[in-house]
């Protein structure tokens, strides 16, 4: 509604422009005339009308859009009654000004920044006084009023000589002054008792409303000649502070204000320039006539509507991003993620570019994002209330995105946070599962040069010496061959099972390398002979294995071990007499199942080692290990993808 006001107020003051200009070109005004005044007050009353969305900002909105509109109103009038002769309509135009110049110096200032007054009281005397002083001008006399000669010659349709008495006048003019007194004290008082933000906002609101009054007094005071020019002066400062104080402050919402100065800036330009093109070729045609201004005025309502909703979208993209158009962000963030290809790319780039994508989209000052990982990504600097989303996945929480701005959120932009809040969790998921590769990698190598250190330190402390030592004694029996047979036989027994121990000890260094089985018997036979093996008289194992060709060297390793760990655990710890072993080729992967009937797992299961280690086996190459357990048994599977030999 307060947006409706302020087009129709901003329109009222360009037509009634346009009539002055037309009654101008035919000698019909009279001085001094109060059009100027009344068209700065429609016009830059009705534009910060029209800046104003935000819900804190409703009743003030109403305010300034009913003082502009009554100015508005009242230069149509006074123009168009000029120009037809018209009674009513000069009545109108002499009178309907009053309420919102009384309202500029005595209403706003109890009402402003939020349109909550402090005090009911002083509303209440203000209001009065806004509604006695409207209604005295209404019924005024012309000859009684403070430049008659602007009216002469018209009939005033309600005139009451006693409103036109001195006795009248002062009283009105008492509390007049009264109210503004009050205005200005309600004004500083709040002033001092607010804090920060407000504080500042105010500051501006302060300084606007002081110069307006000054602007008002220097009017009353100055010739005839000057005083409708600087009455309309008095129209800008307090508008101009207002717009200050969001533009610097945040008074209501800063964003807003931005979008819509800069759509109605130029609306306002273009409405102009059609307004003075269709006066300028119809003037031709219709004259001076009452029907130039209507079809000009016309052709601006018409026009108005669609342009403001083209200006409205091509600068909520220059101002606000896009925020509006969601899926315009979501498509740029996909491509981003799209376009990053290394995981230094992914942590440096991306999530830094998707902060600034949010920032920018939805107008914030700052964004952070927060990994669960406990790094921390943020764009932008400043202070204020922050908002936070979780950055959720396929169900799992990767960490949070917090956007904060000196102002609140609406509704609007909460949901596209939301929406945004939800490429950012793929972001986030890309990023942390590109660290946690590269931290497998890491311990990868890590891994594998600690277990050459082990080998090397094996070979070097216990095979190497063992071997060497073997060496000698073998030098020393080729000595003795010659010489002493018997001594020299003697010291080769005593070889034997030293070199017997040295090849157990290179056999088990193998076999923590891989297990000879699968080389001598492949991974099927291997399985069957892990399952003979562990049998006993209480637990028999059943194997079930699918001849696979060509598997890899550590899917068949991991295959054995998961394989004989998981019979391992049922025979020592589920009490199960039989134990099912399933191997078997699907899909790209090879399935490793191991069915007990025993007790199951505990409630309260602690992973131990054999556990840990079976599902480290099949993460580290791609798969992934699923143990379900109830009262009648446990099953054990495993999904190794098989990749290439």
């Amino acid at each position: 509604m307060g947006v409706v006001i302020g087009v129709l107020a901003v329109l009222a003051g360009l037509a009634g422009t346009g009539v002055h200009a037309v009654n101008a070109a035919a000698g019909r005004t009279a001085g001094p005339s109060f059009w100027l005044m009344e068209a700065a007050a429609a016009i830059a009353y009705g534009l910060v009308c029209l800046l104003l969305r935000s819900a804190g900002a409703r009743r003030i909105q109403a305010v300034l859009g009913a003082i502009a509109l009554t100015q508005g109103l009242a230069l149509l009038g006074s123009e168009v009654g000029a120009l037809a002769s018209d009674d009513w309509a000069t009545w109108i135009g002499a009178w309907l000004w009053a309420p919102g110049y009384v309202a500029i110096a005595v209403l706003l200032p109890v009402l402003l920044p939020d349109g909550r007054p402090r005090s009911r009281a002083a509303l209440a005397l203000n209001a009065a006084a806004v509604a006695v002083i409207t209604i005295m001008w209404a019924l005024t006399p012309y000859n009684s009023q403070d430049f008659p000669e602007a009216l002469r010659g018209a009939r005033h349709p309600l005139a009451v000589a006693a409103v036109g008495e001195p006795v009248a006048g002062a009283i009105a003019g008492v509390l007049l002054l009264a109210a503004v007194v009050v205005g200005l004290a309600a004004l500083v008082v709040r002033w001092r008792q607010a804090a920060d933000l407000e504080r500042q906002q105010l500051k501006w609101v302060l300084v606007g409303y002081a110069c307006t009054l000054v602007l008002f007094g220097v009017a009353r005071l100055l010739p005839a000649g000057i005083t409708g020019a600087t009455a309309a002066l008095a129209m800008l400062p307090l508008p101009i502070a207002i717009g200050i104080a969001v533009m610097r402050h945040g008074l209501w919402n800063v964003d807003v204000v931005i979008s819509r100065a800069i759509v109605y800036g130029v609306l306002s330009t273009v409405v102009v320039g059609l307004y003075a093109g269709t006066v300028w070729l119809a003037g031709d045609r219709l004259g001076a006539t009452m029907g130039t201004p209507i079809l000009a005025t016309t052709v601006v309502a018409l026009a108005a509507l669609p342009l403001r909703s083209w200006l409205q979208r091509h600068v909520n993209r220059l101002v606000h991003g896009d925020v509006d158009e969601p899926y315009a962000v979501l498509a740029r963030l996909g491509a981003r993620l799209a376009a990053a290809t290394t995981p230094d790319d992914l942590s440096e780039r991306v999530l830094p570019s998707v902060l600034e994508q949010v920032a920018r989209s939805l107008g914030v000052q700052r964004a952070t994002i927060v990994l669960r990982d406990g790094s921390v990504t943020s764009y932008g600097e400043g202070s204020g209330s922050g908002t936070t989303v979780d950055l959720e996945y396929g169900g799992e929480r990767f960490g949070q995105l917090t956007v904060a701005r000196s102002t609140t959120f609406d509704g609007h932009e909460i949901r596209a946070l939301g929406e945004l809040a939800t490429q950012a969790a793929v972001a986030a998921h890309t990023v942390l599962l590109a660290r946690e590769a590269q931290r497998s990698r890491e311990a990868v190598v890590v891994a594998r040069e600690e277990e050459r250190r082990r080998l090397r330190r094996d070979l070097h402390d216990g095979v190497g010496p063992s071997l060497a030592a073997l060496a000698l004694h073998v030098e020393t029996a080729r000595d003795l061959a010659s010489n002493d047979p018997e001594a020299a036989r003697r010291l080769l027994d005593r070889l034997v099972p030293r070199l017997n121990a040295a090849v157990a000890d290179v056999r088990a260094l193998v076999h923590e390398l891989r297990p000879p089985m699968l080389d001598e018997l492949g991974l099927t036979a291997a399985v069957r002979e892990l399952g003979d093996r562990l049998s006993t008289g209480a637990t028999k194992v059943c194997v079930s294995a699918d001849e696979i060709a060509g598997l890899p060297a550590a899917v068949e390793v991991a295959a054995y071990h998961i394989a004989g760990e998981a019979i391992g655990n049922a025979v020592r710890h589920a009490g199960a007499g039989a134990v099912a072993v399933r191997v078997c080729d699907g899909d790209g992967y090879v399935r490793i199942e191991v069915v007990d009937d025993g007790h199951g797992l505990p409630d309260q299961l602690r992973p131990g080692v054999g556990t840990s280690s079976m599902r480290e086996r099949a993460e580290e190459l791609g798969g992934h290990l699923v143990i379900d357990s109830g009262p009648s048994g446990t099953t054990v599977t495993a999904m190794l993808p098989r990749g290439t030999s």
